[in-house]
């Protein structure tokens, strides 16, 4: 399964999307609080999310079947 990765940090959350490429499938979406302070704490809060929604799918997706990452922010045009 080859999968692809959103991530989005904004003002207020960070959203993170799972798709299957070959299918065109949103298997799980998620959000976690933003953490200013430190990035990549509500970066991998949203990940943690998405594979736990992901989890209740057959087959689950692992994070090893990731074969693209987007990584997106509005936090410097929000400032």
């Amino acid at each position: 399964m080859a999968l692809a990765l959103g991530i989005d940090t904004g003002g207020t959350y960070t959203d993170a999307v799972l798709l299957d490429q070959e299918r065109g499938e949103l298997l799980a979406s998620a959000k976690a609080l933003t953490t200013h302070h430190d990035l990549a704490l509500g970066i991998a809060g949203a990940l943690r999310e998405v594979f736990a929604a992901a989890a209740r799918r057959e087959p689950a997706p692992a994070p090893a079947d990731v074969a693209l990452v987007g990584l997106s922010t509005t936090l410097a045009t929000n400032a």
